[in-house]
């Protein structure tokens, strides 16, 4: 049996290429190779992913099997592909707006500073 590939929301590509990471980066001005630290910046994108990937894990459990009609998100037809494209390539059966809670929860979390400035 083919193992399906999992496929991490926050570092794939949009259509222009810019991942959703990237595009936080861009906006907020946080770059630490651009300041000639590329190891501190490689770490600490480690520890990122760590503590992003516990959130939305924690998350989706939090969020799966919750009840009710919940509120309309209207995404772009591609991000909503991406997300179902998760959906079909994870190896449980995962609802679309579990995924989709998680992963705004977990980047929410992870950059409160930066977006309470944008």
């Amino acid at each position: 049996m083919e193992q399906k590939k999992v496929i991490n929301p926050l570092l794939s590509k949009n259509v222009n290429g810019i991942s959703l990471a990237e595009s936080v980066t861009k906006i907020t001005g946080v770059n630490a190779e651009s300041n000639g630290n590329a190891a501190a910046f490689r770490k600490e994108k480690s520890d990122w992913h760590a503590v992003g990937w516990k959130k939305f894990t924690e998350g989706l459990e939090d969020y799966t099997g919750v009840k009710g009609q919940g509120a309309a998100v209207w995404l772009p037809t591609e991000v909503k592909k991406q997300i179902e494209q998760l959906r079909a390539n994870s190896e449980r059966n995962i609802p679309i707006r579990a995924l989709a809670a998680a992963m705004i929860v977990a980047f929410m979390e992870e950059h409160r500073k930066e977006l309470s400035s944008l």
